[in-house]
């Protein structure tokens, strides 16, 4: 039986219109069984507002980057009035020192010279200039071997013939608040990843190890200088609040050989922080991400949710590998590099030396690549990968019957934020003020497990369209098909009617 054109044109549009996002066929919003997570919450009896944390588990089932479909229910299934809330950023309240770094000049081969020394500092002054000498006092030859310097000198390289730079001194001792990091401002050589230990100590003898990191230089390109731009790796070493008054820091780097390396650093900036306790972010480790080649490891998130950091652990011990990181929306879409890093899992004596994580500027990206410098041997199995959120806050309120129950997960859902004055136009407008009535409320729990954490299952990146694609590319073809069909069988009639006539005339 064949369908009238008309009929056919219909549903090619049809079915065009509901390929199309458009809320139109989208799943009810409103509905709490629509949502791919649902999750009970534990909240504060006789509170009529509660804030809540998003957990892992429902950043890494967010479908839109704007957190569009994220809902609290309550009881009887109704969506409850909720805004989001800004979080204090664990920036907040920290400050940065300059601290000038002060050369420690010896006769060795290697940084580890440096342990089981003892140090002096003298402060004196030279033809009207103000000195400060930094004394190495070595146990054996019971003699000194001495670097006088400037008050607020630059490190400077050792010659080829005279004694080696072994590290450097920094006086945090008028450092009052918590210390949380140091960040280096240093030059190093080319190709070769550099250890940097960070000590501390009151007396200049007995010395506290606090942090380590691993910096790379990467070769001088078109797009990268020669200097400062191309290093790889955190500079920035991070520790646990320390409080560092009236002590001094002690800063030495090797190569990979345990050797000194040709490194020269400037300065080191102390990043202090307030005593209120950091923001954790939220975190999803990343199961089984495929191995394409030794240097290519690719993965497809199953969410939209902005990284704000990526967390790339490479299996095996004293394994340094230069990596970039790249992103994309789709396989319709063009690689873009989000970011430059190097990994690595050192294995010493007495502990597990590891890479932090890599900022990445909030992307979204669907897919992730990362790419192994090709000069290195690359990736022998697939890392250990763990995706880092910022924190997400929302402000609801507790009306109609619990429990409660916050739901995420949702395609083309529309947003249903409220500015968080219209839910509480008491709140104090200034950022502050803000944050510290936000912090004042309830706080709403998801009931069981830890919300910090979430395991996701990646899927391969995919070399070919999505199925959406695929899907409304065919229902645009079979539209245009049916217009076709429909003008052919407008215009066989009239194709008719001039043969009769022309048969006719002929006759």
């Amino acid at each position: 039986m064949m369908f009238p054109t008309h009929q056919l044109l219909a549903c090619a549009v049809w079915l065009a219109f509901c390929a199309l996002p458009t809320p139109a066929c989208a799943a009810d919003a409103g509905n709490p069984s629509a949502y791919a997570l649902r999750l009970p919450l534990t909240v504060a009896n006789g509170a009529p507002l509660q804030r809540l944390a998003l957990p892992a588990q429902a950043l890494v089932a967010l479908q839109a980057p704007s957190y569009a479909d994220v809902r609290v229910f309550n009881a009887s299934g109704q969506a409850v009035p909720m805004a989001l809330s800004p979080v204090p950023p664990a920036e907040a309240g920290r400050q940065q020192t300059v601290l000038p770094a002060y050369p420690l000049l010896g006769n060795a081969t290697s940084s580890s010279a440096l342990d089981g020394l003892a140090l002096r500092i003298e402060e004196r002054s030279r033809n009207g200039l103000r000195e400060r000498v930094v004394t190495v006092n070595t146990a054996a030859s019971g003699g000194v071997a001495a670097s006088a310097a400037p008050a607020s000198p630059a490190t400077r390289s050792a010659s080829p013939t005279g004694p080696q730079t072994l590290g450097a001194l920094l006086d945090a001792r008028g450092v009052q608040r918590p210390a949380v990091a140091l960040m280096l401002d240093a030059d190093l050589p080319v190709g070769q990843p550099i250890t940097f230990t960070v000590a501390s100590s009151a007396d200049l003898a007995t010395w506290r190890p606090l942090a380590e990191t691993v910096l790379y230089r990467a070769e001088a390109t078109t797009t990268a200088p020669a200097k400062g731009t191309a290093n790889l790796g955190a500079s920035t070493l991070t520790f646990a609040a320390t409080r560092l008054a009236g002590q001094y820091l002690r800063v030495s780097w090797a190569d990979a050989s345990g050797q000194l390396a040709g490194v020269t650093l400037r300065s080191a900036t102390l990043v202090t922080a307030a005593d209120a306790p950091a923001v954790v972010r939220p975190s999803a480790t990343v199961a089984a991400p495929v191995l394409n080649s030794p240097h290519v490891v690719s993965f497809s998130l199953p969410f939209a949710t902005p990284v704000a950091a990526l967390q790339v652990r490479p299996e095996g011990s004293n394994v340094v590998i230069p990596l970039r990181v790249l992103g994309r929306q789709g396989a319709n879409q063009p690689w873009q590099p989000l970011a430059s890093t190097v990994v690595y899992s050192l294995q010493s004596a007495s502990k597990l030396q590891t890479s932090g994580p890599v900022a990445l500027p909030g992307s979204s990206a669907r897919d992730i690549k990362l790419e192994a410098d090709e000069k290195t041997p690359g990736f022998a199995a697939p890392p250990e990968v763990t995706v880092l959120f910022e924190p997400v806050q929302l402000v609801f309120v507790a009306s109609g019957p619990a429990p409660f129950t916050l739901a995420a997960g949702l395609d083309q859902a529309a947003s249903a934020w409220l500015p968080l004055g219209s839910i509480v136009p008491a709140l104090n407008t200034d950022t502050d003020e803000l944050a510290r009535q936000v912090a004042a409320l309830p706080l709403a729990v998801v009931s069981g497990g830890d919300a910090s954490v979430a395991l996701i299952t990646a899927s391969p990146v995919s070399s070919s369209p999505p199925v959406r694609s695929l899907v409304l590319w065919g229902v645009l073809v079979a539209g245009a098909l049916a217009l076709a069909l429909m003008a052919w069988a407008l215009l066989k009639p009239a194709r008719g009617s001039l043969a009769a006539d022309a048969s006719g005339n002929a006759g």
